[in-house]
């Protein structure tokens, strides 16, 4: 028999352990799919991101290419107005018609080396010495794009400013300022909403435009520290991840509109970058979730291939070593080619089992028919020699023949009582030693010569089941040991002779125990006891049992006691 297996209840079972390796093996891939999952997940966040600027970068590209033109009418003007400074009616005319070409504009003029507005669409006259445009003109005398709080308009402005020379000497410069109108970022792209707020901004952090669907109030308190983004704001359009005053993470895209000069900044909230629904926990979900559907595929196909046949393969060989049944193989349509061949040669095995058995049977059959019948006849030879011996006795007329005759006829049908017992029972090779000490002991009592009642018998026979080679020699010691009691039982006075008999079995080690009173012999004096040759035999039958006889007398008894260990019986198939 197969030894059990050493794991924990239920898993090891094939089944079981066949998903645990599948599991193993496909442990890899869904690693590999989660490796593969979160680098998605970071290139969609990239190119959402990179969206972010795209439209910051649309948003301010109609402006920027504005002002790239307005640069280029500016500089055709200051040569126009180089050449029509005598005139000043005519100059400011032309400045007009700018401005009503260029819808965008607000102010066009030439303002001189003093500051001083001296040909102007508006404000002819005005002092601009303090504005900070004119500042900058003094300090660079070149053309420039510059933003400002207007000082005629009184609006914040882009100002775009081209020297005016004649001769080649800088004496003024034509000025252009260009309101600044709110960019506008809308919600065009699916999956991208719309910035918290768009603002154009100098490189000062002066705010020049706000477009937001909150409040100003609400949005200023959102800007960073200007000066944490002055490195990014002048390196082009960048992207910056930071957490806001107000503790949430916010991301600032700015792009420049006027290298140097201004830019436009977007302000998205973190929730903009959609990533189609892929998130940290989808990374894991979906690998795990194709490792589980991997595994339940894998399961099915075992237990339908493999599993289910094998366990109803099981029930058929239990219930054929049980009940000796063959049960039918049902669904057996699917059956792979190789339990097919497990399957057939189990058949083919039953088959050969309940032939051979059959055949055993019949010839354990045939076997113990000839016994049962040798036996028969073997007590029927024995009693036929006791009957012989009996014509003998009548005619034998010395009483010592007679007791010699008698003796050995007890000896004779003892041997036939061992026969009639073993043809008659069940079991050939098991004798039970109380129904055969019983018709010993009846057999003696009946061959005795003594009057019935005239010697009380007392028996104790346990029922111990005994080989043919211990039950024969068992049977001619007691019926010696039974005849010697007989011979020599005596009583004192007036007592009623006695004689006990015993058997008990007490782990394997049986027990005989043969008692009789003494006193004046109840038989007279006749017998055997000078030949000795009942006491040799009793010592061969001993020695035949392996076992140990003591003989004892003490006052008033006479005690024969028999040790001796039974044969052990193997279970017989």
């Amino acid at each position: 028999m197969l030894p059990g297996g050493r794991g924990i209840d239920g898993l090891d079972r094939l089944d079981v352990r066949l998903m645990a390796l599948l599991g193993l093996a496909l442990l890899p891939i869904g690693l590999i799919a989660m490796v593969q999952t979160y680098r998605v997940i970071d290139n969609a966040d990239e190119v959402a991101r990179a969206a972010l600027i795209g439209r910051t970068v649309n948003a301010v590209t109609d402006q920027r290419e504005a002002l790239v033109q307005m640069r280029g009418a500016a500089r055709i003007a200051a040569e126009i107005v180089a050449t029509s400074l005598e005139d000043q009616d005519a100059c400011s005319a032309n400045m007009v018609r700018f401005t009503t070409r260029f819808p965008s504009v607000s102010f066009a003029g030439y303002v001189d080396n003093d500051g001083v507005v001296r040909c102007a669409s508006s404000g002819i006259g005005t002092d601009l010495s303090d504005n900070p445009v004119y500042r900058r003109w003094i300090s660079e005398y070149a053309g420039f794009f510059a933003s400002s709080q207007g000082a005629i308009s009184g609006v914040p402005v882009v100002s775009v400013v081209e020297p005016v020379r004649i001769d080649g000497r800088s004496i003024g410069f034509f000025g252009v300022s260009i309101p600044q109108a709110p960019l506008n970022i809308g919600s065009e792209e699916a999956g991208i909403e719309s910035p918290l707020a768009t603002l154009t901004m100098t490189r000062t952090g002066e705010v020049l435009s706000l477009a937001s669907a909150a409040s100003t109030t609400d949005i200023l308190p959102l800007l960073p520290d200007f000066e944490h983004f002055r490195g990014a704001i002048f390196g082009g359009a960048r992207q910056i991840i930071e957490e806001g005053p107000d503790g949430r993470s916010y991301i600032y895209t700015t792009v420049p509109i006027i290298p140097g000069e201004i830019f436009a900044m977007s302000i998205w909230r973190s929730s903009a970058v959609s990533t189609g629904g892929l998130t940290a926990a989808s990374a894991i979900l979906f690998p795990l979730l194709m490792w589980l559907v991997s595994i339940g595929v894998a399961y099915f196909a075992v237990h339908r291939l493999v599993v289910r046949h094998i366990r109803q393969l099981r029930l058929r060989i239990r219930a054929f070593t049980t009940t000796r049944r063959v049960l039918p193989f049902r669904d057996g349509g699917d059956l792979p080619s190789e339990l097919r061949e497990v399957v057939e040669a189990f058949e083919q095995l039953t088959e050969r089992i309940l032939r051979d058995e059959a055949d055993l049977e019949n010839s354990l059959h045939e076997k113990d028919v000839l016994l049962k019948e040798v036996h028969h006849r073997v007590k029927n030879n024995l009693q036929l020699i006791s009957s012989m011996m009996n014509m003998q006795l009548r005619k034998a007329t010395s009483e010592e023949t007679r007791s010699l005759i008698r003796r050995l006829q007890d000896r004779v049908l003892g041997l036939a009582t061992i026969h009639r017992n073993l043809y008659r029972a069940n079991v050939l090779s098991r004798v039970d030693s109380a129904q055969l000490i019983a018709d010993l002991v009846d057999q003696i009592t009946a061959n005795a010569d003594v009057s019935d009642g005239a010697i009380d018998l007392q028996t104790d026979i346990q029922s111990v089941a005994l080989y043919p080679d211990q039950a024969v020699p068992l049977s001619l010691l007691v019926t010696e040991t039974l005849t010697n009691a007989f011979k020599y039982v005596g009583s004192q006075k007036d007592e009623r002779p006695w004689i006990k008999l015993g058997l008990t079995e007490s782990e394997g080690t049986v027990t005989l125990c043969c008692e009789n009173s003494l006193g004046p012999r109840f038989a007279g004096d006749a017998g055997l006891g000078a030949s000795g040759l009942g006491s040799q035999l009793m010592q061969a039958f001993v020695m035949q049992l392996d076992g140990r006889m003591t003989v004892r007398e003490s006052e008033g008894r006479h005690t024969v006691t028999l040790v001796f260990d039974t044969s052990e019986f193997t279970d017989e198939l």
